[in-house]
């Protein structure tokens, strides 16, 4: 028989002849195909062959299908162990993105590039199995001379398409041996059923995710009316619009295309990518839309709710955590101490206790106390009496504990208080007493306090630098909160608050949110922030191309990495390790770019002399 298709296929590539009774349909098609394109029949070696980091981005994209068919595969190919058969995944673009087998098998294939990287179809190489399965989209085997091109004649092979439920190709499953090698009857029926697998498994975790979707949704309350926005699945499937968005409701269960939404009447704000839960892949998208008549200012993204905080809460999980306590312990009267990061939003935090506390109607004051000189501190927190110094008011003045009376008084950078303020401090903590500078009498004050540092408190008293008896005192109720790099997936939200502050209203591709949720940001929300008002500056009508945001958010980290304050982490020993490790990387980055000039260097980190010199010394670069 592999003789009879030999002399079909000679006399069809040299006359143009075809024996239609002696050929499947779809081959006779596939032939006719090839002849039409100018395929060389006596060539088909592979004409197109990834390089390394192309292939790692081709897997990048299918990252899903390679995990979802993983164990079919497997499974498979160990029903396959005692044959020389060679398993394949292929994209829908003809990409093999996985091939495994004996290894003499994988080694006949490389010479023709039937391997991982090869582009594997009609076009390039003729009649094959997988290519002929992505032009029809069905099952099929294409034995020995059935191949168009003669490199491929010494191979018989079965492929079938793997399609999502909306039957949109996912790429294709093949099985390929030599012609001599094995026997073939039931390889094509083990392919098929092994794709159907596949397509289950990722039907199933569609499902999941959807279901992911939803209940996330349903969690941060944007279920309720006026929220505006569409919640998309990864293949673009709306499967929830906002009630309230009555012309959009017919794209339910469709696939939603940015142009059909304009149509409508609508116009795309933002579109925000929804992390699964191990965060390496979105599970979809929540595309935020206006009426195009709105007025753009009266545009809400946040829910209202009862309890009351002027931050970004965002959907992340550790931040939520944060929300949670913090509710909690603002019901209480007791200290609450703040933890993190510079740029993390201590203040904010620290104004949602007052704000969410029974207090919540007094004052407010706020200190910080790295900035007040030591030797000031105390008449700025007690006040002082009338004629107490030499420069004083003759009246004398009132301290901030006084000042925050039947309130809430929040000391910021409190582990920068001198040793002889921590007993004062301890004192008052105790009576709720204070008696000012210069006066003997003491006031009585009824105070809740709130301290926040970016240093390690248990790390200063191990260190004797801060009371032990007063960390007590204030550590009570503590609050630490996460760094932006831990609360990524939020960054889209503090873009989103920012357009609102600001009144300025761009859509952002998923691709720059993407990149930017993988950023360090070692400057935190202070430092996304700073990049967000320079592309406002800069690039107020539209958004600069990926590659310039790039450039300005590692111009900003740069900037932010020089610090020589570390950041605070609760669990380590050595909080300023980050930092360190960030700022030594930015140095020897721009003296690489300055080509080891040192002035050039200088410049590009916007560093003085002195400080460029001890740090190449304290890094040990020369």
């Amino acid at each position: 028989m592999e003789q009879v298709k030999k002399k079909a296929w000679s006399r069809f590539v040299q006359e143009g002849a075809l024996d239609e009774a002696r050929l499947n349909r779809r081959i006779i098609e596939s032939w006719a195909f090839c002849k039409k394109a100018g395929v060389d029949p006596y060539c088909g070696k592979g004409s197109i062959l990834l390089s390394v980091e192309e292939l790692q981005q081709k897997k990048q994209q299918n990252e899903q299908l390679l995990e979802v068919a993983a164990p079919i595969l497997n499974k498979l190919e160990k029903s396959l162990r005692h044959t020389d058969s060679m398993l394949l995944l292929i994209d829908p673009e003809g990409f093999i993105l996985k091939a495994n087998g004996p290894e003499n098998t994988l080694k006949y294939a490389k010479n023709i590039n039937f391997t991982e990287g090869g582009r594997w179809t009609e076009e390039l190489v003729g009649t094959n199995a997988i290519g002929t399965a992505l032009q029809t989209n069905e099952p099929i085997t294409v034995h020995g001379a059935e191949h168009y091109a003669i490199a491929s004649q010494n191979w018989v092979c079965s492929a079938a398409p793997v399609r999502d439920e909306q039957g949109n190709l996912l790429g294709v499953l093949d099985v390929s041996s030599r012609l001599d090698s094995c026997a073939h009857e039931h390889t094509l029926f083990a392919v098929v059923a092994s794709a159907y697998a596949i397509e289950h498994e990722w039907q199933k975790r569609l499902k999941d995710e959807e279901i992911y979707l939803l209940s996330l949704t349903l969690q941060q309350n944007h279920h309720k009316r006026g929220n505006n926005f569409i919640l998309l699945n990864k293949q673009g499937v709306a499967v929830y619009i906002d009630p309230s968005l009555d012309d959009l409701q017919k794209f339910k269960n469709k696939r939603v295309k940015l142009e059909n939404v304009e149509k409508s009447g609508f116009k795309q704000t933002m579109e925000v990518p929804v992390y699964s839960p191990d965060r390496r892949n979105p599970a979809g998208y929540q595309v935020f839309v206006v009426k195009k008549a709105d007025d753009r200012k009266n545009w809400r993204l946040n829910c209202q709710e009862n309890f009351k905080f002027s931050g970004v809460k965002g959907t992340s999980k550790i931040f939520r955590n944060v929300l949670v306590k913090l509710e909690k312990f603002s019901n209480t009267s007791v200290p609450v101490h703040i933890s993190g990061e510079t740029g993390t939003g201590k203040q904010v935090v620290a104004r949602a206790v007052h704000d969410n506390s029974s207090r919540r109607k007094g004052p407010f004051i706020e200190v910080n106390c790295g900035a007040i000189p030591d030797n000031l501190i105390e008449s700025e927190l007690f006040g002082y009496a009338p004629g107490a110094f030499t420069g004083a008011r003759k009246s004398g003045m009132k301290g901030k504990f006084l000042l925050a009376d039947r309130g809430t008084l929040f000391l910021d950078e409190i582990g920068e208080i001198p040793e002889t303020m921590q007993v004062a401090l301890l004192k008052v903590l105790d009576s709720q007493r204070i008696t000012p500078v210069g006066g003997e009498d003491e006031l009585q004050c009824d105070v809740r306090l709130v301290t926040a540092t970016n240093r390690n408190l248990k790390e200063l008293v191990r260190q004797g630098r801060f009371r032990e008896d007063l960390f007590y005192r204030l550590y009570v109720c503590p609050l630490i909160l996460p760094s932006l790099r831990e609360r990524g997936e939020d960054i889209p939200y503090f873009i989103d608050d920012y357009m609102k502050r600001h009144n300025w209203y761009m859509q952002w591709p998923k691709e720059i949110l993407n990149e930017w949720i993988q950023f360090p940001w070692p400057g935190n929300v202070r430092q996304l922030l700073h990049v967000l008002d320079r592309v406002r500056i800069l690039y107020p009508e539209a958004l600069p191309e990926q590659k310039v945001l790039k450039e300005m958010a590692e111009e900003t980290f740069i900037m932010e990495a020089l610090p020589t304050q570390g950041p605070h982490k609760e669990n380590t020993g050595e909080p300023a390790n980050f930092r360190k490790k960030t700022e030594k990387e930015a140095i020897v980055k721009a003296i690489k770019e300055a080509g080891g000039r040192a002035s050039v260097a200088m410049k590009k980190l916007g560093m003085p002399k002195s400080t460029f010199y001890r740090k190449l010394k304290k890094y040990n670069l020369s």
